[in-house]
């Protein structure tokens, strides 16, 4: 029995709604099942090194509970014994640190502050100049410690602030090299905080061999930087206890009426 051209109409539309609404549905599965992914944590391990997994960069990370952030702020140390070898990840944090210590402080936003990562050739030179420059003020003996200590060190970030191009005086309080030097300091409490979340103890070191001429040289520093201090950072072999404060809060802190 053929059906009547009214007949058939009538199928062919409640066959075409049907197939309509099943599209539709079949695009919202697909819409919310590839949104969603992009929020899974699955996603979140393509950028996984050595054991360490993050969020991609495009995805911000709720920030820590107020009490976190203050335990970190609290329990960073200044670490002098670390182990030999850099942990599994370090690379990510170090990227993690970097990026965090870029958010400091920073008036007029000249953004003056380097980060060098040294490698084995660089490291084993500034180690060396070290230990001449002990050994000429100590002896040779003091100077070969000196250098078998810092030959131990597994990771050295050089910090460094690029000089103001109208070369005004550190003595001026309004002046950019005081500004930019303060932002750099900044940047470098950023980092080490940073490391130290992550798991990886620092030491901001200034000693003499970082403003001896033949530093920039030995490291590849530009003419157009100067300074500001070598971190060392590991995972740390020993962790001092805290220091005891000298001043007390009501020492510090001066209420004006």
């Amino acid at each position: 029995h053929a059906p009547t051209p009214t007949t058939g109409m009538a199928t062919l539309s409640s066959h075409s709604s049907k197939t309509c609404a099943w599209l539709m549905r079949l695009v919202v599965v697909v819409y919310w099942t590839t949104t969603a992914s992009a929020f899974s944590p699955i996603r979140w391990v393509r950028r996984k090194v050595g054991g360490l997994a993050r969020p991609p960069a495009d995805l911000a990370s709720p920030p820590a509970p107020s009490e976190d952030l203050h335990s970190i702020l609290r329990t960073r140390r200044t670490i002098n014994d670390f182990e030999p070898e850099l942990p599994a990840g370090w690379e990510e944090a170090l990227d993690r640190a970097v990026t965090a210590a870029t958010f400091a402080p920073n008036h007029k936003r000249t953004e003056p502050w380097r980060f060098h990562l040294l490698g084995p050739d660089a490291i084993r030179g500034v180690c060396e100049l070290n230990a001449e420059i002990v050994s000429e003020k100590k002896g040779p003996e003091a100077g070969e410690k000196k250098l078998q200590r810092w030959l131990g060190m597994p990771g050295w970030l050089v910090v460094t602030c690029v000089k103001d191009e109208g070369s005004s005086s550190m003595d001026d309080p309004a002046g950019l090299a005081r500004e930019n030097y303060a932002a750099a300091c900044c940047a470098v409490q950023n980092l080490c905080l940073s490391l130290h979340a992550d798991g990886l103890g620092t030491k901001w070191t200034t000693g003499p061999v970082n403003f001896d001429p033949r530093f920039g040289p030995t490291v590849g520093l530009s003419e157009e930087e100067f300074v500001v201090g070598t971190i060392w950072f590991g995972k740390a072999g020993t962790t001092p206890a805290p220091p005891k404060k000298r001043l007390s809060l009501e020492d510090v802190l001066i209420r004006h009426g």
